[in-house]
């Protein structure tokens, strides 16, 4: 099963593909399909497991696929958190490390829930799900695709939020709310 998380500025989805060939860009046809953009080709890579493997190929896109930001020759070999850019998009190889992913994209309600009863942004309550984690600022920039000041800048606006000085601080509030 090849698990992506789909990114196309802000939103983010979660993609679980069964089977030993998927697909990326944006015809139908395409078991990963991306919204249609004049630099996404009808098919613009190839995903292939093969065992535990997975491997990338650009089946001769007019704008080239990007792994981990070098563009693929051939094929690739991925691993779990290995971004992959198809034109705007961004695309990462999820593993189980990465499994707060989808406790991300499948936290809906319960998501606005803890909003309201914390006063938190949901993209504070994803920081938080980070530090949590055990993430440093620093990837938790890369994760979220944003700056390591940004990343302080929320957590800032947290600690005025939630009283929490320090990161031990947070984790308690995070374990007490149900995030962690």
């Amino acid at each position: 099963m090849i698990k992506l998380s789909v990114q196309d500025g802000t939103r983010r989805q979660a993609v679980a593909v069964d089977g030993p060939r998927a697909r990326v860009g944006r015809s139908p046809e395409c078991e990963v399909q991306l919204p249609s953009d004049p630099t996404v080709s009808r098919v613009h890579a190839l995903i292939d497991v093969v065992g535990d493997t997975l491997t990338i190929t650009d089946p001769g896109s007019r704008n080239g696929v990007y792994v981990n930001g070098a563009r693929v020759q051939q094929s690739q070999t991925l691993a779990g958190g290995d971004r992959i850019r198809v034109g705007p998009f961004v695309l990462i190889v999820q593993s189980d490390a990465d499994a707060y992913l989808e406790t991300v994209d499948a936290a809906g309600a319960e998501g606005e829930r803890l909003q309201a009863a914390t006063g938190l942004s949901a993209r504070e309550v994803e920081v938080l799900r980070l530090v949590a984690a055990g993430r440093t600022d620093a990837e938790i920039a890369t994760t979220l695709f944003v700056s390591v000041k940004t990343v302080q800048s929320h957590l800032d606006r947290m600690r005025d939020k939630t009283g929490c000085r320090r990161r031990p601080e947070l984790l308690r509030f995070a374990i007490d709310h149900g995030i962690a």
